[in-house]
């Protein structure tokens, strides 16, 4: 049996949909549909994880002629490590959620753009030491980890770019010539940021799937 056949029945023996096995692994779609189809080969990091996730012996995925099911079973990834990492996520969202309700009692309450502005480093410090702990830690990096980094950067950017695209408005407004609806500033201010937020929520899945091709 050949490594793309072997993938397909894994998968489907598992129960699990082309989307549920590339989250797992933190690859695309398209890329579990190309190694099922056996026009492209996973790397070596995608077939630890693969004998991983199915159980099963690196061997046994490799070799066509070794067709016995788990031949030597590999220890799962432990599930403690998933639940750490996503108590690590809730903490950082705590701490950006906090955040933006920081500036929003600045802004729409105090009316304080400066406190706003002062307000809105912790986020940056947040972001900030997380990338700098990941990078630092590239060695230790697994599939969780990438999967978690991921996560992290595209629930930042909704959390992050709503008050600085405000900021950028308001400082484009100013140079506006005529009296225009603070209702219809805030519908703009809305449609901006919902834009923003979701080109860079693409940005970021783009350039995870190119990673992986």
């Amino acid at each position: 049996m050949k490594l793309s056949d072997k993938i397909l029945m894994l998968r489907k023996k598992e129960g699990m949909s082309q989307e549920q096995l590339a989250e797992k692994l933190n690859v695309s779609r398209q890329a579990i549909s190309r190694w099922e189809s056996g026009s492209a080969l996973p790397d070596a990091n995608n077939i630890r994880q693969l004998s991983r996730v199915f159980a099963v012996s690196a061997d046994y995925l490799l070799n066509d002629d070794v067709d016995e099911y788990k031949t030597q079973v590999q220890e799962p990834v432990p599930a403690a490590d998933e639940n750490d990492i996503g108590r690590i996520l809730i903490y950082l969202i705590t701490l950006e959620v906090m955040v933006l309700l920081i500036q929003f009692m600045s802004v729409v309450i105090l009316q304080n753009v400066v406190f706003a502005f002062l307000s809105f480093l912790p986020f940056v410090a947040a972001i900030g030491g997380f990338e700098y702990a990941y990078q630092k830690n590239t060695g230790k990096q697994t599939v969780q980890t990438k999967a978690f980094r991921r996560r992290f950067y595209k629930i930042s950017a909704w959390l992050g770019l709503y008050f600085p695209v405000r900021f950028a408005m308001s400082a484009a407004a100013a140079f506006y010539p005529r009296p225009y609806s603070s209702l219809l500033f805030e519908v703009l201010v809305l449609v901006v940021y919902m834009c923003a937020a979701v080109l860079v929520n693409l940005a970021i899945d783009k350039q995870y799937i190119m990673k992986d091709e």
